[in-house]
């Protein structure tokens, strides 16, 4: 989408909001996310893994140097988490995500990242 991901085998301390997909990319909705995040000018990197959505949502967040890791799972899934909150208890964890919802997910985990207000999620 945008020079703003890097490669997948750059260097992790690049500061980035880290984005996992699990079992397969829901394309509308990964395009969203990285829209959103975009919009807001944080970058970011996408990566496949496997496992439960909020473990690895803060599995990503310890990953990354801004401390946000966002998860996408095939059932449209959006899990944000952030390093410095229990590992069980993600900022956002939604359900049926819309590709509307997922742009301003991205964008809230891009906010996370700068430190500006969220944008309402309904």
């Amino acid at each position: 989408m945008s020079g703003c991901r890097g490669p997948i085998e750059g260097d992790d301390d690049l500061p980035r909001v880290q984005v996992w997909v699990t079992g397969g990319r829901e394309p509308d909705l990964l395009a969203s996310i990285e829209r959103g995040l975009e919009e807001e000018g944080v970058p970011w990197i996408v990566r496949e893994a496997e496992g439960g959505a909020v473990s690895l949502a803060y599995e990503a967040s310890r990953a990354s140097a801004l401390k946000i890791g966002l998860v996408l799972t095939p059932d449209r899934r959006v899990v944000i988490h952030h390093e410095q909150l229990p590992a069980d208890e993600p900022i956002f964890d939604t359900a049926d995500t819309t590709p509307g919802l997922a742009r301003t997910l991205g964008s809230n985990a891009a906010r996370l990242a700068k430190g500006t207000p969220l944008t309402p999620v309904e």
